[in-house]
């Protein structure tokens, strides 16, 4: 299973800026004693009992690998609480089949090799998948065909740009699925949850990136019934300069208490959830945000 998030180091940085957010001012910031009361808060403010909300995460590194990633703090702190208001849940991840040759091959290499994402990743996304899925959720990946391969493939390594096109295509066309066996379910919750990267799930992203969201196309499917939830470890921002230049940090450190999850209201279709920091962990080493 590949885990399409981190593609490269400047990517990264740039999907921690992306969505260009209100002012400090404008922004609102509550506390809360867990993560799934804080996403719990934010989704009763919607009302909505169908349409879209997408969870976007900064990633976890092998920089990082000492502090709990946003993806398992999900699985175990937050879905719990929305099992009974999801009836799907899309993953930003896909299934290597060996099916497509060298370029498959080459890919999937050179993406593993760029991410540095740690070896428990994948176990983490496995865990989630399974977890929806014994909470009656229904879990989807991605679909990735061979002329996707052949699409991201440059040379003897890979075009990020369109390998994050080809990822927000993919993603847009999971969660069309999704919505569509959503509405025709007669009874149940009809919400389709997303759980990708920060950077595909931006309602405003700065326009050198728009290609890489699906969230107007999914505003737009949604019939305005979408909302963006970005989940923060802290830890993982105090290493990024882009993180913290963006106003809403400044909003959250001025909330933050120990303990503590912090919610930030951006808008009324856009939050940041900031977990507790975890003060028995040994801190990340700073990593460049450059390429």
């Amino acid at each position: 299973m590949l885990a399409a998030g981190t593609l490269v180091a400047a990517v990264v940085a740039a999907a921690a800026a992306a969505v260009p957010s209100p002012a400090a001012e404008s922004s609102r910031a509550e506390r809360f004693a867990t993560p799934g009361a804080a996403v719990a808060a934010a989704l009763d403010q919607t009302r909505f009992t169908g349409g879209v909300v997408a969870f976007g995460e900064l990633h976890q590194t092998l920089a990082t690998a000492g502090v709990p990633s946003a993806l398992k703090r999900f699985t175990e702190q937050i879905l719990p609480g929305l099992t009974g208001r999801l009836s799907q849940l899309v993953v930003e991840t896909w299934m290597t089949t060996g099916r497509c040759g060298e370029a498959e091959k080459v890919v999937t290499a050179d993406v593993q090799k760029t991410t540095e994402r740690p070896a428990q990743t994948e176990t983490e996304i496995e865990t989630l998948l399974r977890v929806a899925h014994d909470s009656g959720v229904q879990p989807g990946i991605l679909t990735i065909g061979c002329k996707d391969y052949e699409a991201m493939r440059q040379g003897a390594g890979v075009d990020y740009d369109r390998t994050l096109r080809v990822t927000a295509a993919a993603l847009e066309a999971a969660i069309g699925r999704a919505l569509r066996a959503a509405a025709a379910k007669r009874a149940g919750p009809h919400l389709v949850a997303v759980y990708g990267g920060a950077l595909h799930n931006d309602l405003h992203p700065d326009p050198e990136l728009a290609a890489y969201s699906f969230a107007p196309a999914a505003l737009k499917a949604t019939l305005g019934h979408y909302v963006e939830i970005d989940l923060v470890v802290p830890e993982y921002a105090e290493t990024s300069a882009a993180v913290k230049a963006q106003p809403w940090w400044r909003v959250y450190r001025a909330a933050r208490r120990a303990g503590a999850t912090v919610l930030i209201r951006r808008d009324p279709r856009s939050f940041v959830v900031v977990f507790p920091a975890s003060p028995s962990q040994k801190q990340p080493r700073r990593q460049s945000t450059g390429p």
